[in-house]
């Protein structure tokens, strides 16, 4: 039961994340070009939540029955935000070092992803077969959005050289991710 209920809040709060923020394609023209080291430590703060939280999502199959599919693409984006928290990690002791646990977002902001992650619980909680899937594509679809277009806009700030190529490259790697999951929205829940 500890495993679904923490499965359960990952799902929601990836649900929280992909609904609440997706950027504009032109959102890197009107990112500000100028932060200073607190501004900058909080967007990888925000891109780490999301990719701790993305890197449990294949397991999802502890508790529901997804196709082979979907449980392929879960894998991917799980093992692809794992690749990303971890070398996230490593390059948070770099000078200047990063706090990849603060992002100071206003408590109304908390409020509301705590209401939605609540909602969504319950949702996965009574779906099952196409709904379950619809429903968790539907939120990998944003979320991967949400990723690609946080590390791009954190890159244009972004100063240091291993940094900012690390950036460019989580980018291309949830860009292509987000890809694949709109391929399989569009090929599998159109009607």
């Amino acid at each position: 039961m500890k495993h679904s209920s923490g499965l359960l809040m990952t799902l929601a709060a990836m649900w929280v994340l992909s609904g609440c923020a997706i950027l504009e394609p032109g959102a890197t023209k009107d990112a500000p070009t100028r932060l200073n080291a607190a501004e900058i430590s909080e967007g990888y703060a925000l891109l780490y939540d999301l990719v701790s939280k993305q890197k449990q999502v294949s397991l999802l199959s502890i508790i529901k029955k997804e196709s082979p599919e979907l449980k392929s693409l879960l894998e991917h984006i799980s093992d692809t935000s794992k690749a990303t928290a971890k070398e996230l990690d490593t390059l948070a002791r770099i000078d200047p070092p990063l706090n990849l646990k603060v992002t100071h977002l206003p408590r109304i902001e908390q409020a509301a992803r705590e209401s939605i992650e609540k909602e969504t619980s319950k949702q996965i909680l009574r779906s099952k077969d196409v709904e379950l899937e619809f429903n968790m594509v539907s939120s990998q679809l944003a979320g991967m959005n949400y990723a690609a277009h946080l590390a791009r806009s954190v890159a244009v700030v972004e100063s240091n050289p291993q940094r900012k190529a690390f950036l460019q490259r989580t980018d291309r790697k949830f860009s292509e991710l987000h890809g694949q999951v709109y391929k399989m929205l569009f090929t599998r829940y159109q009607r």
